[in-house]
């Protein structure tokens, strides 16, 4: 089983490949060049671990809210992919797969002007569903929940969050609720107006 996983959701561009179960990647900073790097970063992988295009069995990708170009990316490409190669393409939140897996997270992307992409998970299930919060009210739901483990990138708010292996919490988080039905329907959560 080979699983093409694809996430362009912020300022790192992340590809990856899970070939039976075990998960290589590429993931590096490309903020705003994530347009011309991921379709050599895809070929370079599936090259790297001798597996044709057509030998991908599935491809699962964020479906956002994060940046609104950014989201466009990696979802063109999965769609595209998908399609061309008729295999089942997943899609997951950009905020769930930030979490740590087996606790309660509050998932959290900048999203500029003082306020934050958020979102609370506990594995797949959804505790808070995906918004855009004021950061103030982001700090205050954080000091009102400290059992709770802050992930993703929060140095924007003055902490550190926990860095989740994105790709490997995109592998393991896919799940029959993530199956796009249609991959014309799939679309992009930006949450901003």
């Amino acid at each position: 089983m080979n699983s093409l996983l694809l996430d362009s959701t912020y300022k790192d561009l992340s590809v990856g490949l899970a070939v039976n179960g075990e998960v290589f990647e590429t993931v590096y900073e490309a903020y705003q060049r994530q347009s011309e790097l991921m379709i050599p970063e895809i070929d370079k992988i599936l090259k790297t671990h001798k597996v044709a295009p057509k030998e991908v069995n599935e491809i699962v990708v964020t479906h956002g809210p994060g940046s609104y170009t950014g989201l466009r990316i990696a979802l063109t490409i999965a769609k595209v992919y998908s399609y061309a190669v008729k295999c089942p393409c997943y899609s997951l939140s950009s905020l769930n797969v930030l979490a740590k897996l087996g606790s309660p997270s509050i998932c959290l992307i900048n999203a500029r002007s003082n306020r934050s992409y958020f979102g609370v998970y506990l594995d797949n299930k959804c505790l808070v569903e995906d918004t855009v919060m004021n950061n103030d009210d982001v700090k205050k739901y954080i000091t009102e929940h400290k059992d709770y483990v802050v992930c993703g990138d929060a140095s924007y708010l003055g902490l550190e969050g926990y860095k989740a292996d994105l790709l490997k919490n995109m592998y393991y988080l896919k799940g029959e609720s993530n199956l796009v039905k249609d991959i014309f329907t799939l679309k992009a959560t930006y949450l901003k107006d």
